[in-house]
This record gives structure tokens, C-alpha cells and sequence, in this order.
């Protein structure tokens, strides 16, 4: 039972922490939970919970006018090539090296955008780079947002166009995760009964978070994701090395 109170807690944060920044479901939740239970069904919930808050996000008028679609279709469509390749990897590669090499990518990208070189990210190139590397993260390691942020962070103005852009990816890529985990997975009857359990936590912190979100400025939004996304990366890897 207390395992149980402790997930649901877990998701509970995650949303909250997607409802502020745009991302961050599968970063907190894998942070938090990683020894806890079985990775693949984490990845599973991780996708499943994001896709529902980006559902919950294009629900809204004010969010779908605000989304760049120039940018969106080029990275779900690299995004997509990516997520095929990722699908393979999972059974290849190690989850925990590849984790460990994702983390050390993420902060020493976090760490760059805080210096002059944040224009690098701004790049027209990058949103290809950062859909396709997302692509194949989302399904051997569940973090796929940090790349695709820095790219919006650095990019659009707006925290409002940031955040719905990249919810909208997310509605994209996490969507094709769902059903192509689905597909590959043989997932039990205890992985679904799980997924209903943490549902309602994650919708509540999400809406706790947009609540948050709505609290910020454009400028302390953009510190936020940078200072999430290094303080995140750096607490992983002490983790994993430890």
C-alpha cells in the first residue's frame, strides 16, 4: 500500500512539474521511481500520462493558436523516423548506459544555452537534430522533452507559444510511443491497473502546475526550463554513478 501512495505521490509531482514547463513528466517520474519498479512499464506509464496532459492542453482554444506549426510538423516528422530506430535500440543497447549518456548530453546542453552559445540552439538545423534524437529516446528511455525544449526555449519569445508548441509535440510523439509500445510490449494486467491508479494524480498535478505556470514571466519561465533541466540531469547522473 505504501509503494502504491508513493508512485501515485510521484505522478502526482511529474504533472505538476508538466503543467508549469510544457515537460518534465518522464524526467521526474524516472528520477523519483527508477529503482522502484520495472523500467519499460515506467517508460510505458511515462508516455501514457504525458500524452493524456497534452490532450488536456490541446483542449484549449488559446493553446492551439499559440502553437508554431512550422516547427512542430518538422519534428514529429524527424521525430517519427527516430522513434522507429529507437524501438530497436531498447532491445540492443542497455537502458542504463543509454540513460547515463542522455543525461550527460542534456547537461552539458543546459549548461551551454546559458552562455552566448544559446544562439547554436536557436539554429533552423536543430529542430531536426533535437525531433530526431527525441524520436529514439522516447521509447529506450522515456526522456524526450530536454533536447526539444532547449530548441523552443531558445527559439520562441513567448513562454505561452513555447509551452503549447512543445505540448503539441509531445501530443504527437507520445501518442505514437503509446501505440507502438502497445504493439511491442506484452504488457500485464498489473501494468494496465497501474496506469488507471496513477491517472487521477497526474491530471490534478498538471492542473496544479498550470495554475503555476500562469504565475510566471516570460523571462522566469526561460530560467525555469534551463534551471529544471540542469538541475534534473545532474541529480540523474549522481544517481546512476553512485
Amino acid at each position: 500500500m505504501s509503494e502504491i501512495i508513493l508512485i501515485c505521490l510521484v505522478f502526482f509531482i511529474a504533472g505538476w512539474v508538466q503543467g508549469v514547463i510544457g515537460f518534465g513528466f518522464a524526467v521526474a517520474t524516472t528520477l523519483l521511481l527508477v529503482n522502484n519498479m520495472n523500467f519499460t512499464t515506467l517508460v510505458f506509464l511515462n508516455l501514457s500520462m504525458s500524452l493524456t496532459t497534452a490532450v488536456i492542453a490541446m483542449l484549449s482554444g488559446k493553446n492551439l493558436k499559440m502553437i508554431d506549426r512550422g516547427i512542430l510538423i518538422r519534428l514529429a516528422l524527424t521525430a517519427f523516423v527516430g522513434l522507429i530506430l529507437g524501438l530497436f535500440i531498447i532491445e540492443w543497447v542497455d537502458s542504463v548506459i543509454l540513460k547515463k549518456a542522455t543525461l550527460v548530453v542534456i547537461l552539458i546542453a543546459s549548461l551551454l544555452s546559458l552562455s552566448k552559445t544559446q544562439s547554436l540552439f536557436a539554429h533552423r538545423r536543430m529542430v531536426w537534430f533535437s525531433g530526431f534524437l527525441s524520436g529514439v529516446l522516447t521509447p529506450s528511455t522515456g526522456i524526450n522533452g530536454p533536447l526539444v525544449a532547449l530548441h523552443l526555449n531558445a527559439t520562441l519569445k513567448d513562454k505561452i507559444a513555447t509551452r503549447a508548441t512543445m505540448l503539441a509535440y509531445l501530443f504527437v510523439i507520445m501518442g505514437m510511443g503509446v501505440i507502438l509500445m502497445s504493439w511491442q510490449q506484452d504488457f500485464s494486467n498489473d501494468t494496465w491497473s497501474l496506469l488507471l491508479k496513477v491517472l487521477l494524480p497526474s491530471i490534478i498535478g498538471y492542473a496544479f502546475g498550470l495554475w503555476s505556470f500562469r504565475q510566471l514571466s516570460n523571462g522566469v519561465f526561460k530560467k525555469t526550463v534551463t534551471v529544471f533541466l540542469i538541475a534534473s540531469s545532474l541529480v540523474s547522473l549522481i544517481k546512476l554513478f553512485s
